[in-house]
């Protein structure tokens, strides 16, 4: 009886894990892909409301904390979230204190980043 709860729950383990990292790379394309947009938005000189500016910070800053949280997996993935995450935390910064052009700055140096995981991941 032992032995074949510990045979299946192997089993289950063997089929679960590579799920779950699929799944993981698949929840990392979808927000990467979603902050590259809001990135590449935020490099443009349109005149922006402060109120606008505080909402795209913010899902800016979730998109890449969740990315983070789904890379764990993988040291090199995890690296270039690392990076991703700083510089989207600098640009929520700057945009939290009216400062547009380092907003766009920080979006600009974080796109490199989003865009290797993108590749990474598909």
């Amino acid at each position: 009886m032992r032995f074949r709860t510990l045979a299946l729950a192997l089993i289950a383990l063997l089929f679960v894990a590579p799920v779950h990292a699929a799944s993981s790379k698949a929840r990392v394309a979808a927000d990467a892909t979603r902050l590259a947009s809001l990135l590449h938005d935020v490099q443009w000189n349109v005149s922006v409301s402060d109120a606008a500016w505080k909402t795209i910070a913010n899902e800016a800053n979730s998109l890449a904390n969740r990315i983070y949280g789904n890379t764990s997996a993988n040291r090199t993935a995890r690296g270039l979230a690392r990076d991703l995450r700083m510089h989207v935390r600098e640009m929520r910064k700057a945009a939290l204190a009216g400062d547009a052009a380092g907003a766009r700055q920080h979006a600009q140096q974080a796109m490199p980043f989003v865009n290797k995981l993108i590749d990474w991941a598909e």
